[in-house]
């Protein structure tokens, strides 16, 4: 497995936008985003996530963590 560090910036806003409202359809009752999915606000997560990619031959996963 090949891992290493991504800047968050290399992911537009509107893919991030995209991302983060399917995350939350992913997430147990009664929890949610801390700022939300407006598109509006999807600027601010960019201080709040660290990418890593991992992949092997047969695919690659963009990890999102949000500290």
């Amino acid at each position: 497995m090949i891992q290493g560090k991504v800047p968050v910036n290399r992911i537009n806003p509107t893919t991030l936008h995209n991302v983060l409202r399917n995350a939350c359809l992913h997430l147990p009752e009664g929890y949610e985003l801390i700022v939300g999915t407006q598109a509006e606000n999807v600027h601010l997560y960019y201080d709040l996530i660290v990418v890593t990619v991992a992949g092997n031959i047969h695919c690659v996963k963009i990890i999102l963590n949000m500290t």
